[in-house]
């Protein structure tokens, strides 16, 4: 029973240190869509909804998976076809330890917008993106 108790103890230290602390993806009937990476995951919706060109909306981010506790994000949207982005910088704040809401987002006009999501960890950064075709 001795010879076992060491590593006794070292899988219970394993198995009981802290992880870091996020949350639940919240599915579809929420109102949250869901980006995804081989890194990350996060759940996340806009309001208003549905988004209009013009219009300033916020965007609610959870980080549901990563690789460490989620310092901050970055969030930033481009239009490829014309080489530019948004007019305006958008800011993130933490709600909860994995919650985020930022403001100060708006699609100024039509056509297909590139949406990024970084999640920032003290020694890396994980992209998330996705297009959104915005109507006139």
């Amino acid at each position: 029973m001795t010879r076992w108790l060491p590593a006794t103890l070292a899988l219970a230290a394993v198995l009981l240190a802290p992880l870091p602390c996020l949350a639940a993806c919240p599915d579809a009937a929420e109102g949250f869509a869901r980006l995804a990476t081989t890194d990350a995951e996060i759940a996340y919706r806009w309001q208003p909804a549905p988004l209009k060109v013009g219009q300033f909306f916020t965007m609610d981010v959870i980080a549901c998976r990563a690789s460490g506790t989620v310092e901050t994000i970055i969030v930033d949207a481009q239009m490829p076809a014309h080489g530019h982005g948004m007019n305006y910088r958008p800011r993130a704040t933490q709600t909860d330890p994995s919650r985020f809401q930022v403001s100060g987002l708006m699609l100024h006009m039509p056509g297909r917008w590139r949406l990024t999501v970084d999640l920032v960890q003290a020694d890396r950064r994980t992209r998330l993106q996705h297009d959104i075709d915005l109507k006139p």
